[in-house]
């Protein structure tokens, strides 16, 4: 971990400290807003706080940089390491661990972002625009709900206030409008996410992504996607080396650990932390997940969804879930490696459950939300 990650945690996880940081920071802002007038077509990107170039947006920023109706606008990205992104289509690039990343960021009138953008300094902006589309649905708990919330996380989440927040619809909506109490308005029209792999599909097949990650066998494709912890568990939490060895038997097995997670699988087992999850959709067969909603964006392609949560009972005490995979969502669940090996191997698979997720969670088209963030960026 480096030292600038250190610095962040200590200061998230410290009452004190925290409020030091939000006094100076907030002061610092305020002096900044008296000087800096918004550009009118300036839009700032950050995701994931910085850490990657994915998502939605991304996705917004592809959308719009090929449309000619924002052809004169100017688009900025804030990266907490801007050397480490290097794409061709990337144009002005900011650190946002630097103080200057506030300018910019006064000076963009929007800002699009699918988690913080204003490093947690929840402060009023009337001349700018917040704009948020979260990372997910809202599986496990969050804000006041969540166990062990650092006390400035949940202050920026009680006095944050968005200006849109997309949501996919009334399940989340209704999470959301508990969750950032502050937010203006919400906007039900689903996410971009949904239009991310039919980009990709355009532009490279299946083949050419096996090929990019060496993948050169036949066997089906199993994407195993396990959620952060944030704690020391006692329990057993991901899967186990043997397990996965096992597997690989049978299956093709990537995989990718949340943003907050360290690589640690090797072996026979392909590691893709950093390649885009919607680029492994498309060449995934069966996903494999525990606690994270990325099961809800890959249920709408219908291909099977298994859950492993061997750590339940504490994962329920110590994090917190507002949906039971089983019993509310009626997905498939293994609570060992063994029943996860049984239920791989059972030839029977209710698809009509994934109709059902995708009906009830994400029904919306990703050109919905296209509509409604144009409308935004062009009528606010």
């Amino acid at each position: 971990m480096g030292q600038i990650q250190k610095l962040k945690n200590n200061i998230k996880n410290s009452s004190f400290f925290g409020m030091i940081y939000l006094v100076i920071m907030w002061s610092f802002i305020k002096l900044l807003q008296i000087f800096i007038k918004p550009n009118k077509k300036q839009i700032m990107f950050i995701s994931y706080s910085g850490r990657q170039y994915s998502d939605t947006p991304k996705e917004a920023y592809n959308m719009l940089r090929e449309d000619p109706n924002f052809k004169d606008y100017e688009f900025v990205w804030a990266f907490n390491k801007p050397e480490l992104f290097v794409q061709p289509e990337l144009g002005r690039k900011v650190s946002a661990n630097s103080l200057v990343f506030f300018y910019h960021l006064l000076k963009s009138k929007y800002w699009v972002t699918n988690s913080s953008i204003d490093r947690l300094v929840p402060f009023k902006h009337k001349r700018n625009v917040y704009i948020q589309f979260w990372h997910g649905i809202p599986m496990k708990t969050l804000g006041h709900e969540e166990i062990g919330l650092s006390p400035l996380v949940q202050y920026w989440y009680d006095h944050v206030q968005f200006d849109f927040m997309f949501t996919y619809g009334n399940y989340d909506l209704q999470k959301f409008k508990e969750i950032f109490p502050k937010t203006k308005h919400f906007v039900e029209q689903g996410q971009l996410r949904k239009n991310i792999v039919i980009r990709y599909q355009k532009n490279i097949s299946a083949a050419q992504i096996k090929r990019q990650l060496g993948i050169t066998s036949e066997k089906p494709v199993l994407l195993y996607v396990p959620t952060f912890r944030g704690y020391q568990a006692k329990e057993q939490t991901n899967l186990t080396q043997a397990a996965l060895k096992e597997l690989t038997k049978n299956y093709t097995v990537i995989y990718r650990g949340h943003y907050f997670s360290e690589s640690v699988k090797q072996g026979q087992v392909i590691t893709a932390d950093t390649y885009s999850l919607y680029k492994l959709f498309m060449i995934t067969d069966i996903l494999i997940s525990d606690f994270s909603s990325v099961f809800f964006d890959f249920a709408v392609y219908g291909k099977k969804i298994y859950m492993f949560q061997p750590d339940i009972n504490e994962y329920y005490a110590r994090r917190g879930v507002y949906l039971d995979a089983k019993k509310d969502l009626g997905l498939p669940v293994a609570y060992s490696e063994a029943e996860l090996m049984d239920l791989l191997h059972t030839n029977h698979y209710d698809y009509g459950v994934l109709a059902k997720i995708s009906k009830q969670y994400n029904d919306h088209d990703g050109d919905d939300a296209v509509t409604a963030l144009k409308n935004i960026l062009k009528h606010v």
